[in-house]
């Protein structure tokens, strides 16, 4: 199928391995030009080698979590113009796992999932409305249906989906179509999963038998196949759209 998105401009955050990674090959072997974003530049220049027609794509180190991050990068694209599309895969618990934390801590968490998100919205979307073209994709998480996970992280994705939902509405009349990805269990060196793998695969197959019909971890390329979509003109009527990608989880 013909995504019709080549030569369009994508930004991606948190692309410097795993789901963030695999959804940066995806979309350049699209032929879409990126903007790779996460905080470290040699991991960058690594991915930025593994992409179809490498020289065409761009790194930019920042850390997002600082407005001066944000700044650089919107920056870089306002430089080069004519964004189209945006994925945003950066996300996580941001080292807060305790459910009594500090509102500071809450805070901190909703910021990483949710209001950096906004922000880089709320800075880039207006020239996408003026194209009257875009698309805006958010990763978001299984554990917004299970409401299993650290309760801060929990709670954020559960935001996210609402900001998802709103924002699509108000944007859909301008042909830049909001909508995500929901993961489940997926295969990410250094995460609980992949250690479960290689350290525990009894515990794993328990889990198998418990909550994952699929009975095998996803991977970032599962993830990266329903975001090329989501990023196509074919996806110009899922508005809003929040799709599962988790094996049928539970």
């Amino acid at each position: 199928m013909n995504y019709k998105i080549e030569n369009r401009l994508a930004l991606i955050t948190g692309a410097s391995k795993g789901i963030g990674k695999a959804i940066a090959i995806g979309l350049a072997n699209e032929d879409v030009r990126c903007i790779l974003v996460a905080r470290s530049s040699e991991n960058l220049e690594e991915v930025r080698s593994e992409l179809k027609n490498s020289e065409r794509h761009i790194v930019v180190a920042a850390d997002l979590m600082e407005s001066e991050g944000i700044n650089n990068v919107v920056e870089t694209v306002n430089e080069i113009g004519n964004l189209s599309i945006i994925v945003h895969n950066l996300g996580g618990s941001a080292g807060v796992f305790d459910a009594m934390a500090h509102v500071r801590d809450w805070a901190k968490v909703w910021h990483f999932n949710v209001g950096i998100c906004h922000e880089l919205n709320r800075l880039l979307i207006p020239d996408m409305v003026k194209q009257r073209w875009g698309r805006v994709v958010h990763i978001s998480t299984l554990s917004t249906e299970t409401y299993s996970g650290y309760a801060p992280y929990v709670s954020a994705k559960c935001a996210l989906k609402g900001y998802i939902k709103s924002l699509s509405r108000t944007m859909a009349t301008h042909n830049v179509i909001v909508s995500a990805v929901s993961p489940g269990a997926i295969y990410s060196e250094g995460r609980h999963f992949a250690r479960l793998q290689k350290e525990d695969p009894s515990e794993l197959e328990k889990y198998f038998d418990e909550h994952l019909p699929a009975r095998r971890l996803g991977t970032g390329e599962d993830v990266a196949a329903t975001v090329a979509f989501l990023c196509s003109e074919q996806a110009s009527f899922m508005v809003g759209a929040v799709v599962s990608v988790d094996g049928g989880g539970m």
